[in-house]
């Protein structure tokens, strides 16, 4: 075939070109589709499709052919390729931003989450986490954050716990504990200022309260009354106790010192430990409190600790005050006085001055607290004490006082000692205006129980380093001038000499020798004829005790008899010589002696309730009859010893005794006792009786005492006579009895049975010249 119609010079044939027998023959195939060509160099694309036309026109079936340039048919799909795959990588690559910026929004806030992991790891529990997210990440964030505060908050009152635990455990300043507790307690439970109110150990009433502003760092102590409501609410009520300030209601006083810094809300943690009250925690803010339950908890174990370390810290200041201070007058005792010397020794040493170490004994206690008990004599101890304590606190000169502070330090040694330390002197003489000083103080009498009591001390000052070196020596020799100041009289003081070590060391010899003189015999017992001032005869002796002495000789009392006193000696030596003074009268009654009394002296620490068993005792023992012994007492035993001591000699009356006053007119010379005791006789010191033919005043002391003593049905004996004359005039005012050198001294027992023989003797003689005037 060959192309018939074309509407292009497209097609192999057409015009001028003749047709390509491949070509025509491909057209002519049959289920011919598409065909590919060339043409012009370049490539078509025809699609061709029969046209049967023998059947109906009888004519050769023609091809219908429609071509077109393979650039237009294909070029929009290469477009579409070219742009497919520009569009493929565009959406790749927004694909891939997209997915970095979600992967880096949710990576973020994971190494936030990790970081802030990893610094509570390291215990770093400020640490927080930033997280904006504004999704699920920033709420994680946030319960992070709450966790990590919630943490930091438990962790600190961990710490703070384990502060107040080591505060139990060493426990050894409360200032140390309130502190940590003032400090610290606002990082368990917040608060905008807090008071620990502390109890007084033995004044539950007595509060010191410190406060603690937390606004501007302030800390200041105040004092309050507890009421005793107060007390019972703080014991009995909860372990916390929530209040509000609300008008018309009142408040408990240790809130009021917050109050007073604009607190409208508090919460009371009250401080017990083994039903006691310790003190009190109190919380104080502005505004309405609303604490967390977890801070609530641990601030309540907190208060628990606190108490317990309190209580702890004020048991071990109460150990430390026991071992050194004195728990009667609350001055240092021995062993704070020397370690406070050993300083100011050591700062002299430095400073290249003076300290003065007084020793200070108080003049016949013993008999006062032995006459007026135990109580009074403490009593009388602790005003002393107050006393000395005023005295050393400023200086005072000669004409009055003065500005300047007085650096001394009081202590008591025990008993009646005392002691003070004078440090930084530079005049030796200032230690001398306070010991005058000291003694002025003390001549005021004491007024205790509605009496009067007068007291007097003996001082003995040592200077360092003039007369001691070293501690020990310093008190020592301050310990000899006392004495020194005590054989002179008393009520004075002494600065120590080189020679008085001689005396001091004769006065330990002595005491140390007396200590045994009883268990090797030394004492003997001498007897004084007490003699009827109308008969002449002997009617009674007064036992005397001597000490022979295997070194120094014969003693006579005034040289032992006061450190018999001092050390209580005194008292198995008093039942020596009675038993001694009972056993040789009963002995005399048996070798045929006219029956006399014998006279034994008491001393205060003799008269005590036990006396009549003891006295009773003796008598048993030596077979003597009751009315043939007497006691004596001084007046100062008797007025002193007033309670203790009417039933006492009532009991002794009962058993037949005779019981006299000896020295009467040197103590307090006053008839009203003498009505309260069952007394027999009356005793007139030898200083009335010494001058009484010289002496008016004396001769009328003399005269009243006999005519008051008559007047109460006692009978007067006069002590001290020495002359014919003293006799006859005692006779003629009517004294009953007379004792002293004129009749005899004191003699052995030996020697007193000779002189009782003799005037038994005598007696008859005069008894038969008599009869025989009489017959004639």
């Amino acid at each position: 075939g060959h192309p018939v119609f074309s509407s292009a010079a497209v097609l192999p044939g057409h015009g001028e070109r003749p047709a390509d027998e491949e070509f025509l023959n491909a057209l002519t195939r049959p289920a011919l589709d598409s065909l590919e060509f060339g043409l012009d160099r370049k490539p078509y694309v025809s699609s061709t499709s029969p046209l049967v036309l023998d059947e109906v026109f009888i004519a050769p079936s023609w091809s219908l052919v429609l071509s077109q340039s393979k650039t237009d048919v294909l070029g929009p799909m290469a477009q579409f390729t070219t742009m497919f795959f520009a569009v493929v990588l565009v959406s790749s690559l927004a694909v891939l931003l997209l997915s970095i910026n979600r992967i880096r929004r949710s990576l973020l806030p994971l190494g936030e989450l990790q970081h802030g992991t990893r610094r509570i790891a390291q215990r770093d529990f400020t640490s927080r986490v930033s997280i904006t997210s504004r999704d699920e990440f920033e709420e994680l964030g946030a319960s992070f954050n709450a966790m990590a505060a919630q943490l930091d908050r438990q962790f600190q009152a961990l710490a703070t716990a384990a502060e107040i635990d080591r505060a139990v455990l060493s426990a050894t300043d409360v200032g140390e504990i309130v502190g940590t507790l003032l400090s610290r307690i606002r990082d368990v439970y917040p608060c905008g200022m807090v008071s620990v109110t502390l109890v007084s150990s033995d004044d539950s009433k007595s509060l010191s309260s410190i406060v603690h502003d937390y606004r501007d760092g302030s800390r200041r102590e105040v004092r309050a009354d507890l009421r005793s409501s107060d007390i019972q609410n703080l014991l009995d009520g909860p372990e916390a106790l929530d209040l509000v300030v609300t008008e018309g209601v009142p408040l408990p006083s240790y809130v009021l010192p917050l109050v007073e810094l604009g607190a409208r809300s508090f919460c009371v943690l009250p401080l017990r430990f083994q039903y006691q009250l310790v003190g009190v925690i109190v919380l104080g803010d502005q505004g309405e409190a609303t604490p967390e339950c977890e801070d609530q908890v641990q601030v309540r174990r907190l208060a628990d600790q606190a108490a317990v370390a309190l209580a702890n810290a004020h048991m071990l200041e109460q150990v430390r005050t026991l071992a050194y201070y004195d728990s009667l007058t609350g001055l240092p005792n021995r062993l704070s006085y020397k370690e406070r010397l050993a300083q100011a020794l050591d700062q002299a040493n430095r400073s290249g001055r003076l300290v003065a170490a007084f020793f200070i004994d108080l003049d016949h206690f013993s008999r006062i607290n032995d006459t007026l008990g135990h109580e009074v004599g403490d009593q009388l101890l602790q005003q002393v004490a107050a006393r000395l304590r005023a005295c050393c606190r400023e200086r005072e000169d000669e004409v009055g006082p003065a500005s300047e502070v007085l650096d001394a330090e009081v202590a008591r040694l025990g008993g009646d000692e005392f002691t003070v330390i004078m440090p930084g002197l530079v005049d030796p003489q200032d230690a001398a205006k306070l010991a005058r000083r000291i003694l002025s103080s003390l001549a005021h009498p004491v007024r205790l129980g509605g009496r009067e009591i007068f007291v007097n001390a003996s001082i003995g000052i040592a200077i360092y380093p003039y007369d001691g070196k070293d501690l020990e020596t310093l008190l020592m020799h301050a310990d000899t001038a006392m004495y020194k100041a005590k054989e002179q009289g008393g009520s004075s003081y002494q600065a120590y000499s080189k020679s008085m070590n001689a005396t001091a060391l004769q006065r330990l010899t002595l005491e140390n020798s007396l200590r045994h003189a009883l268990e090797r015999e030394e004492f003997e017992v001498h007897y004084q004829p007490i003699i009827d001032a109308q008969t002449g005869l002997p009617v009674a002796a007064e036992a005397l005790v001597r000490w022979r002495h295997p070194e120094l000789g014969l003693l006579l009392p005034a040289e032992f008899v006061p450190l018999a006193e001092e050390n209580g000696l005194i008292v198995p030596m008093g039942e020596w010589i009675m038993e001694n003074a009972c056993t040789q009268n009963r002995a005399w009654q048996a070798a045929g002696l006219p029956p006399i009394q014998v006279l034994v002296n008491l001393s205060s620490r003799q008269l005590k309730r036990s006396l009549p068993d003891t006295v009773g005792r003796i008598l048993q023992t030596s077979g003597l009859e009751a009315r043939y012994l007497g006691l004596e007492l001084t007046e100062s035993v008797l007025v002193s010893r007033q309670k203790e001591g009417t039933d006492t000699l009532h009991a002794l009356r009962a058993m037949g005794l005779n019981l006299s006053v000896d020295d009467f007119g040197t103590g307090y010379s006053s008839f009203s006792y003498l009505k309260h005791f069952p007394l027999d006789t009356l005793k007139i010191d030898r200083c009335f009786v010494r001058d009484i033919t010289t002496d008016p005043d004396d001769a009328a002391i003399v005269t009243a005492i006999i005519a008051m003593g008559h007047a109460l049905g006692l009978k007067v004996v006069a002590e001290g006579v020495e002359t014919d004359a003293q006799r006859a005039l005692l006779r003629r005012k009517g004294c009953d009895k007379m004792q002293g050198y004129f009749f005899s001294r004191p003699v052995p027992a030996d020697r007193f049975a000779q002189y009782l023989a003799g005037r038994r003797t005598g007696a008859r003689n005069v008894a038969r010249r008599s009869r025989s005037a009489g017959a004639a």
